[in-house]
């Protein structure tokens, strides 16, 4: 019971806010907003002033639970991104090894003309395709990550609106 008021206060156990692997639903999140939004709507004012007094450890446990609540996608997007780094740096790294293997190449060649012109050709033919290849890792990465973003940037999006309508509707 919240001592001050004598009202009674339900705390959500993981049992009943998360599901199987621990991670609450959006309906069980959606209950929890509500229950927030109830301690709020209960709170009793403090005098003189449009403020209330809630319960900080009721709030903060509600809190971390729909933070857990958040969708996968976002770890994954931040994991996302950090691997398209990694794969742009791999592919500059293959890029500049293809780079110097020409180059030393050349320099042996350079000594015969024909074989100059030669090496002039497979070099430019090797760093055609090192320049091909890490455009098109570094395209689909850049494709799969704008995906998965954009599917975040709607769940996030849906998630704030429904935020902001329940706070709109407590003022």
């Amino acid at each position: 019971m919240n001592e001050r008021e004598g009202l009674p206060v339900q705390r959500v156990g993981r049992g009943q806010a998360g599901q199987a692997g621990g991670k609450p639903k959006k309906e069980q999140i959606e209950v929890l907003l509500a229950r927030m939004e109830d301690m709020v709507g209960s709170a009793r004012n403090v005098p003189l002033s449009d403020k209330c007094v809630i319960s900080r450890d009721d709030m903060l446990f509600m809190l971390r639970m729909v933070r857990e609540g958040l969708p996968e996608e976002l770890s994954q997007a931040k994991w996302l991104l950090e691997q398209n780094k990694q794969l742009i740096a791999e592919a500059r790294k293959e890029a500049e090894s293809i780079m110097r293997d020409a180059e030393a190449q050349t320099a042996r060649m350079i000594d015969e003309h024909e074989v100059t012109q030669q090496a002039r050709m497979e070099a430019s033919e090797m760093l055609q395709q090192a320049q091909a290849q890490s455009t098109e890792i570094r395209e689909n990465a850049v494709q799969y990550a704008k995906g998965i973003l954009n599917d975040l940037d709607k769940q996030l999006t849906e998630m704030l609106v429904y935020i902001k309508k329940n706070n709109k509707d407590l003022q």
